[in-house]
């Protein structure tokens, strides 16, 4: 049974490996959002908001834009970095067997919300397809080829073969690099803009014998995946995983309903639906969240008002003053003024 509120997180393992695949100043950035930091990336029990994880992977195709990044951070990633799901791959008697459970219990490493999977068969393949959720294209697509690289990676390690899928299939269009998406891949058999994401492995691979399987480690594993998953907890609640969210689309000049839902990995119409089931609504939300990025722009930067309500979302100055006396009491330069007047704090 999936601990309540794991749809819309991620493991930490997962969020650990993408978030040390960064270098330079997005790793400090993104170790200030509250389930980013070192103690909780550091905790397997720590479930991570998926928003949360966007924002590491936006970061990652900025960091390698119209490069392979999916594939290349798995080149780093040895068994046990995915923590138990990893062993789930390599512990049944056949690929066949370890794919399909790793996929059964795809929870136990990303979004069971966001991340969807399909084992299918014909006789001559056994075939992983994936979709994952809607957020940037560039996003998307990074996740999509990391996703099909897991599979292969995974299945090569099991086997203790460099195998080769017999079929992979992907939405987007050829990458710039299509030439090392192949090599990585071990194959020029790559169909693009295809109606699904796939990768087809042949049935004589997925049947050998995998050989280091043990009789019922598979099941123990299973048993115990099952268990971490019961005891697991999102850090941030739903109302919190909001609030970060529209924050972020605050900071980035991108407040939307359409945005914020995509960036949470559902329509508007939900959200709006899920915020009125938390007695609130989005209009009320958003003023709140100006509010508080407003007040934090006056206190602590030295922005003229112009660049500020623009920052906020108002067209011009007249509408921020008006707000923060609606907020406040008080203009912004008097908001402004009382904050650098005000003492610092004593300490006991």
């Amino acid at each position: 049974m999936l601990s309540p509120g794991i749809d819309g997180t991620v493991s930490a393992h997962l969020a650990r490996s993408l978030v040390g695949a960064l270098v330079g100043p997005a790793t400090g950035k993104l170790a200030r959002l509250p389930d980013l930091t070192a103690e909780v990336l550091g905790n397997d029990l720590s479930r991570i908001s998926t928003p949360s994880l966007i924002k590491v992977w936006e970061n990652l195709v900025l960091l390698e834009p119209h490069t392979l990044i999916g594939p290349l951070v798995l080149e780093d990633a040895p068994i046990g970095t995915f923590g138990v799901w990893d062993y789930l791959v390599t512990s049944g008697p056949t690929l066949h067997e370890s794919l399909t459970q790793a996929v059964d219990l795809i929870a136990s490493l990303g979004d069971p919300a966001a991340e969807k999977l399909i084992v299918e068969e014909d006789g001559r393949h056994f075939t992983v397809r994936h979709a994952t959720g809607t957020w940037g294209p560039d996003v998307i697509q990074a996740v999509d080829l990391f996703a099909l690289s897991l599979f292969l990676t995974r299945a090569r390690a099991a086997t203790g073969r460099h195998i080769v899928p017999s079929r992979v299939t992907i939405t987007h269009r050829p990458p710039r690099r299509s030439r090392q998406l192949a090599a990585l891949f071990g194959t020029d058999r790559i169909q693009y803009d295809a109606p699904y994401n796939s990768i087809a492995f042949s049935q004589d691979d997925v049947h050998a014998p995998l050989p280091k399987a043990q009789p019922g480690m598979d099941r123990l594993l299973a048993d115990h995946a099952a268990l971490v998953l019961a005891r697991s907890r999102p850090v941030l609640g739903w109302h919190d995983r909001f609030r970060t969210v529209l924050a972020a689309a605050f900071q980035e000049d991108t407040v939307s309903l359409e945005n914020v839902a995509r960036r949470l990995a559902m329509s508007p119409r939900t959200l709006q639906r899920r915020l009125a089931e938390e007695g609130t609504t989005w209009r009320t939300q958003v003023e709140s969240v100006r509010h508080e990025h407003t007040m934090e722009l006056l206190r602590t930067t030295d922005l003229p008002l112009q660049s500020i309500a623009g920052r906020v979302g108002y067209s011009d100055v007249r509408a921020l003053r008006r707000a923060v006396h609606r907020w406040e009491g008080q203009a912004p330069h008097e908001a402004r003024r009382a904050t650098r007047r005000r003492p610092p704090s004593v300490g006991p």
